[in-house]
């Protein structure tokens, strides 16, 4: 992996201030809600313990059933239906022995009228014209206990529609209702005398139209408070505490609710409704963000009804079990949250009923959204400026890094002139941070590789320039005393003498012919030749000079025109045949081959048969340099392909070497710039 991504991996650490400012938000968030969980429990243990002792007298003396007589914004229409009633579905129940005849029974009253409601579950209503005995109908049979007496209602009808009652006993006390099938079964809603209000009820629905367990003397299914004995278990109609409820108002603030329930969950007292913040409606997102930070502990639920008949929440059963509990929601649609609460109201020794409180504000999730926004804007903002900043800085080391880098490549490859320009070539070498230090050190060391490469470069020219004497006076003592009679065994080691000097002298004139030919590269004839004829007559050379060699030759049939020094370019061509065919076994064929590819011409010479080492390719052209083990009488100083490299790079080109894949061989190729 690059520098510069390394560093941008790296700075991906920097996700973690997002990441902890985001639990620094949970934990804010979840330090005001404790906050506000202890104010609200500590306001209805409050609620609990100072309530009137005449309230606290009527829950510890409460009747065993009872129903609750609702305050009723309008008069309801008497036709059945439940929009005129609050918590619909919110009554007493009562349900036949098999569980078939479900019955729900409400008590609203308005301006002194008292208005009931029975929400029957049967599913095969018969009605009294389909049978000669009304007993076999289904109907409700109602009786009404106040201090004038006992009155009693039998509601048979023959259809569904409107109801007029009378008394059975004397024929007073008339009331209205209307009877409504629904899918589930029939309604039944009635309008009672005004003294109604301080009576008690009883009622039995019956069901006289299904097979089935028999419950009373008819046959019949039955359901209520009427058991079959005819026994009247009285539900008494009890009034709201208003009293209470206007001493909950008094006692909560504005932004919060409270109720008191009893051990049913029946709504005894309300303080009224919350002062609701501005309904400033959310996005999906801030909602979901929110629920994110709060957690689990937040559910998207509606508000509660706006005056509800029975709370059968969780949190209300846990406080009749003797539990304090706390529930928190959040509005679907706007910025709401509530927090509810209830501790149970202890008295006697037991548990009578609880106080429930619920507030609602838009400020919890408005300030956590807000914080949430700008601590998630900041965070990004550090975290994208951080990651900016690093990878700058990474892509300006890095930038760094390849320039020194490739200086220095450029610095050992220029074989012409390496030392002397490398102050020139290499950058940084005037930073004072550590690849300022690091570029000095290679300064340094390509200063020293640069004198060790111009000392071998200069190392031929002055051994034979200082051999050239001592090999004269040698040869001419040797040959004076050649002229003098000597033995046998003299004149042998004479004769070796002499075979030794001429090899020294061959050596001396082979190092001589490269400084020859480094000081005419200077004063080279230039001129624009084609390259095919150039090879072909260097061929036909070598095939004269190696007869029993094969030599082959592939070039193409366009012109390949080059302006060069012809005799600079022969001569490495010499060097490299002479190579080829010097390492290679008779049988082995020698081929020179021209072709244009990517805007350079390739001249190459291969042969089959022997192999380069690995390890010595990138210093066969190093000067001194030879890895032949087979050696000849001819000696070998390493200087021929040093040779080769320096008329490649003197015609602007390169030359490399390669081991070829297929039957084995090696190539060596010259690569020239095409015009």
């Amino acid at each position: 992996m690059k520098l510069k991504n390394q560093l941008l991996a790296l700075s991906a650490l920097t996700l973690l201030l997002p990441w902890s400012g985001w639990k620094v938000l949970q934990e804010l968030e979840h330090f005001l809600r404790d906050a506000q969980e202890n104010a609200m429990l500590a306001a209805a243990r409050t609620l609990a313990g100072a309530m009137p002792l005449e309230y606290q007298s009527r829950l510890v003396f409460a009747p065993d059933q009872y129903l609750v007589i609702r305050d009723l914004k309008r008069p309801p229409n008497l036709d059945g239906h439940t929009d005129d009633w609050p918590g619909p579905g919110h009554g007493l129940e009562f349900r036949s022995a098999d569980g078939e005849l479900n019955v729900n029974v409400l008590a609203g009253s308005y301006r002194d009228q008292l208005y009931l409601l029975f929400d029957v579950r049967d599913l095969t209503p018969a009605y009294k014209r389909t049978y000669t005995n009304e007993s076999h109908a289904d109907g409700i049979h109602l009786l009404l206990r106040n201090p004038r007496g006992l009155l009693s209602f039998g509601i048979w009808p023959e259809a569904p529609g409107p109801l007029r009652l009378t008394n059975e006993g004397d024929g007073t006390g008339q009331v209205e209702g209307f009877w409504l099938d629904v899918d589930t079964g029939y309604r039944v809603e009635l309008s009672l005398p005004a003294a109604a209000q301080s009576s008690a009820v009883s009622f039995q629905v019956r069901d006289g139209s299904q097979d089935g367990p028999m419950v009373d003397p008819g046959g019949n299914r039955v359901a209520g408070s009427l058991d079959q004995g005819a026994r009247q278990q009285w539900i008494n109609l009890i009034e709201p505490w208003q009293g209470l409820s206007r001493w909950l108002a008094q006692t909560v603030t504005g932004s919060s609710r409270a109720w008191l329930v009893d051990r049913q969950g029946w709504v005894l007292a309300d303080s009224g409704g919350i002062t609701t913040p501005g309904t400033l409606e959310t996005t999906w997102l801030q909602r979901l963000l929110y629920r994110l930070v709060a957690g689990s502990r937040t559910e998207l639920v509606d508000e509660w009804p706006e005056e509800p008949v029975q709370i059968s929440d969780e949190i209300v059963r846990h406080a009749l079990s003797g539990k304090e509990a706390i529930a928190w929601s959040q509005d679907l649609e706007t910025a709401v949250v509530r927090n509810a609460v209830s501790v149970p109201v202890e008295l006697e020794g037991g548990v009578k009923g609880a106080i429930v409180m619920q507030s609602a504000s838009e400020g919890l999730l408005l300030a956590t959204n807000r914080t949430l926004g700008r601590l998630l804007f900041t965070s990004m903002m550090m975290t994208f400026g951080l990651a900016a900043g690093l990878w700058f800085f990474a892509s300006r080391l890095s930038q760094r890094v390849r320039r020194l880098s490739g200086a220095v490549s450029q610095a050992m490859e220029d074989d012409l002139n390496p030392a002397g320009s490398h102050q020139d070539i290499l950058p940084l070498v005037s930073d004072r941070d550590e690849l300022g230090e690091l570029a000095r050190n290679n300064e340094k060391l390509l200063q020293e590789v640069a004198d060790y490469r111009q000392y071998l470069q200069t190392l031929a020219g002055k051994l034979s320039h200082e051999l050239k004497t001592p090999l004269a006076i040698t040869r001419s003592s040797l040959e004076n005393l050649a002229s003098q009679e000597l033995g046998a065994g003299s004149r042998r080691f004479l004769e070796r003498a002499l075979e030794g000097l001429d090899r020294q002298a061959a050596i001396v004139r082979a190092m001589s012919e490269a400084s020859r030919l480094e000081a005419s590269i200077r004063v080279a004839e230039w001129e624009e030749i084609d390259l095919r004829s150039l090879v072909q007559h260097c061929a036909e050379a070598y095939r004269s000079v190696h007869p029993g060699r094969r030599l082959d030759t592939e070039l193409p049939g366009e012109p390949a025109t080059v302006t060069c020094a012809p005799e600079l370019l022969a001569q490495a061509l010499d060097k490299l045949v002479d190579n080829a065919v010097s390492l290679t076994a008779d049988e082995d064929v020698v081929t020179l081959a021209i072709k244009r590819e990517s805007g350079q011409y390739l001249i190459s010479v291969r042969n089959t048969g022997t192999r380069l080492p690995e390890e010595f390719q990138e210093r066969l052209f190093d000067s001194l340099v030879s890895l032949r083990e087979k050696r000849g009488a001819a000696p070998h100083l390493g200087l021929g392909l040093y040779i080769v490299r320096l008329v490649a790079v003197t015609h602007n080109g390169t030359v490399y070497a390669r081991n070829l894949p297929v039957q084995g061989g090696v190539e060596f190729t010259i690569s020239l710039p095409a015009p």
